[in-house]
């Protein structure tokens, strides 16, 4: 890790790297973004991991749902990594053999035999690095394992035993199960909270455009 920084001095960094009017909708979520990264950037014991880095760039892509241009998202979540001395490219090489992990066979069953293939490889990374035992934790550890779970289950599977499932292994990788709990617990608000903002929004802009027309 780079010298110390203040969240200011991060957020200083990312506006004059992402010099653009954010809107109102988004701007709350984004400096949440910063703040967590900052702190986490701070941490002389935390490493960027598989499952932290599936967890940024998914959770990153449903609360940044419907921003314009489209273009931008990519340029503003690599500028707050940017902003935090965080390589945006490690990043996305570590949430995609997380993919490659789900896609050649079972996450569960990957987690239950970390130990004995620690030596073992995927696209290129250590698996001991993707899968970090007793790193530290940030909810998008929590995040990144029960969105990749989800992405394995049918459709119509109970969420409930998702979280249960996620839970389980997060605490086989040394996290805490409560405050993992309460993380997922948050997250599912958050996502039901922004899903009914957009909504509104929607239904606001239409109704504006119909009396325009009349």
């Amino acid at each position: 890790m780079s010298e110390r920084k203040t969240v200011s001095a991060s957020k200083g960094l990312f506006h004059k790297d992402f010099p653009f009017v954010i809107p109102s909708i988004y701007r709350k979520v984004i400096d949440e973004y910063l703040v967590e990264l900052n702190l986490l950037s701070n941490q002389s014991s935390f490493y960027v991991d598989g499952l932290f880095s599936y967890g940024l760039l998914k959770s990153f892509d449903i609360f940044t749902n419907g921003y314009e241009p489209a273009s931008h998202k990519y340029k503003i979540l690599d500028s707050l990594c940017k902003s935090c001395d965080i390589e945006y490219s490690l990043i996305e090489k570590y949430s995609n053999a997380i993919l490659t992990i789900s896609k050649t066979g079972s996450f569960e069953n990957t987690i239950d035999k970390l130990d004995s293939n620690e030596n073992k490889s995927i696209d290129g990374l250590p698996l001991r690095d993707i899968l970090n035992k007793n790193n530290y934790y940030s909810r998008l550890h929590s995040i990144g394992l029960y969105e990749i779970l989800r992405l394995e289950q049918e459709d119509d599977a109970d969420p409930e035993v998702t979280i249960k499932s996620t839970l389980n292994l997060l605490v086989s990788l040394g996290f805490c199960e409560t405050r993992a709990d309460k993380d997922l617990t948050l997250y599912k608000s958050n996502i039901k909270r922004i899903k009914e903002a957009m909504e509104l929004i929607k239904i606001t802009t239409e109704e504006s455009r119909r009396k325009q027309k009349i």
